[in-house]
């Protein structure tokens, strides 16, 4: 007896493994690589990683009642790193928001940290990350 199995379509690179991208953008521009990710959810809150470390990002996403971005980390992704997280007073000033439409997680935000062309200054940049989990 003789099987045979044929498999075909259209997807390519990391998602045909099964592995999920996102896409980032810093002070508005996309960066050129969208990063494989990892997802896992601990109780109601969503850890989002890059796969690397460098570049990439940490996002921690708190679900429930309300959705809310408790932390994100980026690490030279558009030349930038730094980082911001939700607390009554930071200067210079840094938030992180969240929300999740039909299964995708957006996290936008002012973080603070460092250009890589100049790292002895702090500085800020928005940034966007958008996955599906």
């Amino acid at each position: 007896m003789t099987t045979t199995l044929a498999a075909g379509g259209c997807t390519s690179g990391y998602e045909a493994l099964g592995t999920h991208t996102a896409r980032v953008l810093i002070n508005g521009g996309e960066i050129d690589d969208r990063p494989p990710i990892s997802c896992e959810q601990v109780q109601w809150v969503w850890f989002i990683e890059s796969l690397d470390q460098t570049p990439g990002f940490t996002a921690q996403v708190r679900t429930g009642d309300t959705i809310q971005a408790e932390l994100v980390r980026i690490d030279n992704l558009g030349g930038f790193t730094g980082s911001a997280w939700n607390a009554s007073v930071t200067v210079p000033a840094v938030e992180a928001d969240a929300e999740v439409t039909k299964g995708t997680f957006t996290v936008t935000g002012t973080a603070v940290g460092f250009y890589h062309d100049e790292p002895a200054e702090t500085a800020t940049a928005t940034f966007e990350i958008r996955t599906d989990c």
